[in-house]
């Protein structure tokens, strides 16, 4: 038995990530440099299997995550994690120009405007090369190419339980880089809920978002 979360189907590749405004920096008069401002990522619990309709459901449960906003940075470090499978949003398909991407900004660029402009001139200059190689007839299987670890993704994944504790034991530890970490937080907080059973030792470390 799989319970969808509000049962609506999952959209199909592309679809626009959510928005996050990009106010004026309180150090500078001048706006961010990019249209969406990402530093956060967005997780949404698609379906999971619920405690009672299997026996031992530290062993035979699962879920199943929609993670978006996230760089490929952050995706690399998650598809690590073998036990889990996988569908990504693919840059061999989708174009960089209609996919409307833009880059995940780390907190410490973020909270500096001179830093934001380097990567916005980064990020312009890339744009203009993919648009230019892709004019002159260059697939996007070979444009993306020049793409780099800030560029946005997302990707869906189911792990069983066995699986999911072992992802947040790794990536919840305050060694684990800042993008990562605030996914499994997000995970754990909708997940630990409909099974507290499973995560109740988890949640007594990180569920306080520690």
């Amino acid at each position: 038995m799989c319970v969808i979360s509000g049962g609506a189907p999952i959209p199909p590749w592309p679809r626009p990530s959510p928005v996050w405004p990009c106010p004026s920096s309180p150090r500078s008069s001048e706006t961010c440099p990019f249209r969406r401002r990402r530093t956060m990522a967005k997780v949404t619990l698609l379906g999971y299997v619920p405690t009672e309709a299997v026996p031992e459901p530290e062993k035979h449960g699962a879920a199943t995550f929609l993670v978006e906003g996230i760089s490929r940075t952050c995706s690399h470090q998650i598809v690590r994690h073998r036990l889990a499978s996988f569908s990504q949003e693919s840059q061999r398909y989708v174009d960089l120009q209609k996919g409307g991407w833009e880059p995940v900004i780390p907190p410490p660029i973020a909270a500096q405007p001179e830093a934001q402009a380097v990567l916005a001139r980064a990020w312009e200059d890339l744009q203009t090369a993919y648009r230019r190689l892709r004019e002159m007839g260059i697939r996007k299987e070979d444009a993306r190419f020049l793409l780099p670890n800030a560029a946005e993704t997302r990707l869906v994944m189911t792990l069983h339980y066995p699986g999911l504790r072992h992802f947040f034991w790794l990536r919840l530890d305050k060694a684990a880089q800042w993008e990562v970490r605030d996914v499994a937080h997000q995970m754990l907080r909708l997940i630990y809920p409909l099974a507290p059973d499973v995560f109740q030792d988890i949640w007594d470390v990180y569920g306080d978002g520690a």
